[in-house]
């Protein structure tokens, strides 16, 4: 009867929304269909046409600080436009950011809504999907341990769906703090466990930018349970815990430890101008001092969204001759290069509407949230793919809408 219930009151955002998730994890079809039904089942109404709930939702996305810091991120690209001339390029970009653009509009259907599906049940159905895949990731690890370890020391990732193991590692430190944050608010232990286990197991992945955004979403939930609570001593226990664990995981898990000690190789040893690693250290700082080059040159309006591909390949052939051009692997580097300061303003403000405006920083939660997604934007090209900016996009429409109630 309950899910009678939830088809008649969501209707295929039932099936939408998780097959958004599966995309995420396991196929980029599955995802673009999920997204495009999300988008559909939102908008139109079987009967009606058009969805009166939609469109009574309209003016108040239009008057909201959350829908044009999304969509801003995406307009962006405009900035410079006449310059273009990669006109193929500037049009992929537009494509795959349209969930920037889509599911804000989209997601105005909800806000009338008086009621939404229970909050923890949905919150333990991604975790334990997350953690069911993690589970088949850590097996496949335990059943190939030499190669996979021997893969490790030659600066490979552990084998995860898609090889993505950046995007699946952001994926699992965010569930990781929706699971821990979710076992503490609503008293549900299965979400703290499966959240406990998802933080422990970025340790075995090792992906230095997921373990970098789930001790900042610890951090920050620690930080707002304490002050909420007046509980310090829980605080200082916290951030001791947060101390000793890397450091019995570097003691432990042979993962953690090799990747730590190729960090330290590459960062104090390794000559940077020998560097070819599509995802080593000395490869992005290339990235992004080249991406800092080129916004020197043009200040203003940078080279343009369309031209920057064609501008970091001249660059790298003269740098770094022979090796494959890369995107700043950053996304604010992104926005200097490509939009000037003009874009970087923009970048920069949509993103602090996301966070502050509306008093969504009040939020344990979604803060914390939003610190992770900030950060993957600081050492990733985060919405540069079709994983992280759907990712990015879903989490911030999740957790910041629509308010169950006035913030703080």
């Amino acid at each position: 009867m309950r899910l009678r219930e939830l088809w008649q009151d969501w209707g295929w955002l039932t099936v939408s929304i998780p097959g958004i998730f599966v995309g995420l994890v396991f196929s980029p079809v599955v995802l673009s269909l999920a997204t495009i039904l999300t988008v559909v089942a939102l908008v139109l109404d079987p009967r009606r046409g058009i969805s009166p709930q939609w469109r009574a939702g309209i003016p108040t996305v239009l008057h909201s600080s959350l829908f044009w810091g999304l969509a801003g991120l995406y307009l962006v690209m405009l900035v410079g436009v006449w310059q273009t001339e990669d006109w193929g390029y500037l049009l992929e970009r537009l494509r795959i950011k349209l969930p920037l653009l889509l599911l804000p509009i989209a997601w105005a259907a909800l806000l009338p809504r008086p009621t939404a599906p229970p909050r923890p049940t949905g919150l333990l159905l991604l975790c334990i999907f997350v953690s069911l895949v993690v589970g088949g990731v850590l097996v496949n690890y335990a059943l190939h341990f030499q190669e996979i370890n021997a893969l490790i020391v030659q600066a490979q990732p552990v084998p995860v769906p898609r090889h993505n193991h950046i995007r699946f590692s952001l994926l699992m430190a965010l569930c990781a703090v929706i699971g821990l944050h979710g076992g503490l608010q609503y008293r549900h232990w299965w979400l703290g466990a499966l959240g406990a286990f998802l933080f422990i197991a970025l340790h075995v992945l090792a992906v230095r930018s997921g373990l970098a955004a789930a001790y900042a979403g610890v951090g920050v939930l620690l930080v707002w349970r304490a002050i909420g609570l007046r509980r310090f001593r829980l605080l200082a226990i916290g951030l001791v815990a947060l101390i000793v664990l890397p450091t019995v995981a570097y003691l432990t898990v042979p993962t953690f430890r090799t990747k730590l000690q190729y960090m330290r190789y590459e960062l104090l040893h390794r000559d940077r101008n020998q560097d070819s690693g599509e995802y080593s250290d000395t490869g992005r700082l290339t990235s992004i001092r080249l991406g800092l080059e080129v916004w020197r040159e043009h200040p203003l309006l940078g080279v343009g969204f369309g031209n920057l591909r064609r501008v970091m390949d001249d660059k790298y052939a003269v740098v770094l001759p022979g090796v494959p051009g890369k995107r700043p692997h950053n996304q604010f580097v992104t926005a200097l290069a490509a939009g000037g300061v003009v874009g970087f303003v923009i970048t920069v403000g949509c993103f602090l509407l996301l966070g502050f405006r509306a008093g969504r920083w009040r939020d344990p939660l979604y803060f914390a949230l939003w610190t992770m997604l900030t950060l993957s934007c600081l050492v990733e090209n985060t919405l540069e793919t079709s994983v992280g900016v759907t990712l990015f996009t879903l989490m911030v429409l999740l957790f910041a809408y629509p308010p169950k109630r006035k913030p703080g």
